[in-house]
């Protein structure tokens, strides 16, 4: 099945043996999409992420978002992307390296009282960082994972108020959503 997408390229699904899809623009074909460092599940992209399917841009092998397209499934028909006019002489103000960094969660710190006592009296600026006061709670508890930029924020934050860096009760590897 061919259909012309929103952006005049040709979308081509091939789900017979392989179940890979491949796009093909009919200005330059895009380059191998499954050339991600660590396989995406589809599950982790959240509703509101940003697709990109410009395939001219010069960084689109190294775009998380470039290379998510591959993984939208066969029932999704419509979503959020980056129109061909964001990619500039200069860059993409979109773009999103396609590696895992390292996210952190959690600050109760029951082991260390002096950092518990840091992230309580610097709440509301942290507040700040995370999107306000439910958010908070939800990044103090571990539910939610700061991303590399929160945790810059936080550090300068904590070094400027005299306290010593903030440390987290969890770390992972994934990629950045946000």
């Amino acid at each position: 099945m061919t259909t012309n997408c929103y952006f005049g390229c040709f979308l081509l699904k091939k789900l017979a043996k392989t179940g890979k899809i491949s796009y093909i623009c009919s200005e330059k074909p895009i380059k191998n999409m499954t050339k991600m460092k660590n396989k995406l599940d589809f599950s982790q992209i959240p509703p509101s992420w940003d697709y990109c399917f410009n395939n001219h841009c010069t960084k689109c092998e190294e775009c998380l978002r470039y290379h998510s397209g591959s993984e939208i499934p066969d029932d999704r028909q419509r979503g959020h992307a980056i129109f061909p006019n964001a990619v500039q002489e200069d860059g993409c103000p979109f773009f999103r390296a396609d590696e895992p960094v390292q996210m952190a969660t959690g600050f109760i710190n029951e082991n260390n009282p002096a950092m518990r006592q840091a992230f309580i009296s610097l709440r509301h600026q942290i507040e700040n960082i995370t999107g306000g006061g439910g958010s908070y709670y939800l990044y103090r508890n571990g539910s939610k994972w700061l991303t590399p930029k929160q945790q810059e924020q936080m550090r300068k934050l904590f070094v400027d108020a005299g306290y010593p860096e903030p440390t987290y009760d969890r770390y992972k590897y994934s990629y950045d959503f946000s």
